[in-house]
């Protein structure tokens, strides 16, 4: 690389097995050390494949039956054919696109592989729709046509709220349009098996149920049927993806440490964390950042118990600003050399420890979605934590059965929290350890104080899309800038099923601000498959998970505002944008 290392460094010269053509990193090796030694003393290579329980824990509850993911590159070579026979003859029976309804686990994988691969006119054209805002659900419902489309239900447990929803409504939808004999065989399934949803889509007669399995947990299963069937039917080689793991899969099991990827990248881990860096920022190429999204809920939601983990953290050069913090460490993730040498000489004069992988996406993914799941699970064990299940994530979820109950018992929502300033149609409500007096002022005084917490987190419940999107990028690259702490961002609901488990059991340093508008339009959903109305909508539903986790972090004592923001909420964000320019 011409680049001369320093004293306090170690290089990825080492990495014989690396399967990547560029890896470069920078930790001291005194820090590095004593975990490879740790590894090779306890024999944590061979007892993780050989599924010993005891790494993360004193019970072998929800650790011994959540392992299956590390035979998933196996395992699934045996249902390629079928899958791919059954992806031809979708496109045979005159199917052009394929929708999927799923959320977390059970759609971020796919939205890796639909980013990365591009779209193939012998295939389908996939898309994914993870949001219960209503105008997001409309515009996705527009640009498809029933008679053409292929639904796709994706949810590990069978119960998931909004992925039921989702299905409930597109199915009357569809049902309206083609009638009660075709449109179930325009839907499929994937499922563990057994779940009421695999109940349902038997019943309704889908044209096809794919089963997953029990002990691969959601976040673990990209190397399943919950990332295969979609890759599949957009046409992308199953055989090379997995093949790309296999790789991967046999690097893991080298004993020699140094020679071993994930050890390696489990000994940076758990350096990092040991060291107080716990917020893990991602810098990554803009093609990959469904890549970012898939990896921010592996770490965050597998390490965020017992206030210890990750927080990983996504963005591109203004996390630059963040170098000289001394909690934070660096990971590059990209595809060209060019990428790879604007890390290294971004990062030359900061004392910040980075790793840096350039790899070939089309080639390297079944690869790098193994090596992460590898590491993140074996660099738990070094913190004591399950990384398989999500205790905190239940909180939100009870508050929102709660709020929902309440809207059904009595047809109305239970007040806000009191403490609140209104002012030209917005309204920021705040929890106790906050007293604001004026919007402004008090957005301003959150933001400084800010400067002081561990991370802000910015929480969106608006449409994942168009300008929006545009000018919410801006002010989290502002915000950066201005708070100069690492700023995590989550659309909502989605965020629930992945960062909204290290907000609650991660450490106690995070500042949160939700952004909440009122809908412009509404969908009613059915209160079944076979049904047209219902008495909740998608507004409600939306409005509900955000009521629910602004009190579930509340009640934690975390700090929180909520902005409302009405309907105009375009007009409404350019204006935080400008009270974000004035710190």
């Amino acid at each position: 690389m011409g680049r001369k290392v320093r004293e306090d460094e170690t290089t990825m010269s080492k990495w014989q097995n690396w399967p990547w053509p560029i890896a470069h990193w920078r930790l001291k090796e005194d820090l590095l050390r004593p975990f490879l030694k740790a590894m090779e003393e306890k024999n944590l290579i061979e007892r993780i494949w050989q599924k010993d329980w005891t790494l993360w824990g004193h019970s072998p509850e929800e650790i011994s039956h959540r392992l299956g993911w590390l035979e998933a590159p196996q395992t699934m070579l045996t249902f390629i054919s079928e899958i791919e026979q059954f992806a031809s003859s979708l496109r045979k029976s005159s199917f052009r696109q394929a929708l999927l309804l799923g959320m977390g686990g059970s759609s971020l994988a796919a939205e890796v592989l639909n980013q990365i691969f591009p779209s193939n006119s012998e295939f389908l054209h996939l898309e994914i729709l993870d949001s219960t805002v209503p105008e997001a659900i409309s515009r996705k419902e527009s640009r498809l046509s029933p008679d053409q489309t292929v639904y796709i239900v994706s949810s590990k447990s069978g119960t998931t709220t909004e992925t039921l929803c989702l299905f409930h409504y597109f199915f009357s939808r569809a049902r309206a349009s083609l009638g009660q004999e075709r449109a179930p065989s325009h839907f499929m399934a994937i499922t563990d098996p057994s779940t009421p949803l695999a109940s349902m889509a038997a019943s309704l007669g889908f044209r096809k149920i794919w089963t997953g399995f029990p002990e691969v947990g959601g976040r673990f299963s990209a190397l399943t049927s919950f990332g295969l069937v979609p890759a599949a039917l957009k046409g992308i080689n199953l055989q090379a993806l997995l093949h790309s793991a296999q790789k991967m899969q046999l690097c893991c099991q080298n004993q020699k440490v140094e020679e071993n990827p994930g050890a390696l990248l489990t000994a940076f881990l758990a350096a990092i964390e040991a060291q107080g860096r716990d917020k893990m920022l991602i810098w990554i190429e803009p093609e990959l950042l469904a890549l970012g999204d898939w990896l921010e809920q592996l770490v965050a939601e597998s390490t965020g118990k017992k206030k210890k983990g990750l927080l990983p953290v996504t963005g591109q050069e203004e996390l630059l600003s963040l170098a000289s913090l001394e909690d934070v460490a660096f990971i590059g993730l990209g595809t060209s050399k060019a990428f790879f040498n604007s890390f290294l000489q971004s990062l030359e004069k900061e004392p910040v420890p980075y790793l840096c992988l350039i790899f070939e996406p089309q080639q390297d993914i079944g690869a790098l979605f193994f090596l992460w799941e590898w590491s993140v699970s074996l660099a738990s064990s070094f913190w004591q934590i399950n990384p398989f299940d999500q205790p905190d994530v239940e909180k939100t979820k009870i508050f929102t059965r709660e709020i929902l109950q309440e809207l059904k018992d009595k047809g109305e929502f239970p007040p806000l929290s009191p403490a609140s300033v209104n002012e030209n149609d917005l309204t920021l409500y705040f929890s106790s350890v906050f007293n604001f007096n004026s919007l402004a002022e008090g957005l301003i005084d959150f933001l400084k104080s800010a400067r002081k917490a561990g991370y802000l987190c910015l929480q969106a419940f608006l449409p994942p899309e168009g300008e929006i999107k545009l000018i919410l990028d801006r002010m989290i690259k502002k915000l950066i800038l201005r708070v100069r702490r690492p700023v995590t961002f989550g659309w909502g609901p989605r965020y629930l099923h992945s960062t909204g488990q290290f907000h609650k059991g991660g450490r106690d340093d995070g500042f949160f601000w939700q952004l909440v508008a009122e809908d412009e339009m509404d969908l009613i959903i059915p209160e079944g498959p076979d049904q047209e109305r219902g008495w909740l909508t998608f507004s409600s539903l939306k409005e509900a998970q955000a009521r629910a986790d602004y009190q579930a972090l509340t009640s934690l004592g975390k700090k929180i505002i909520q902005l409302r923001l009405g309907r105009d909420y375009l007009a409404a964000l350019q204006r935080i944008e400008k009270i974000i320019n004035s710190l």
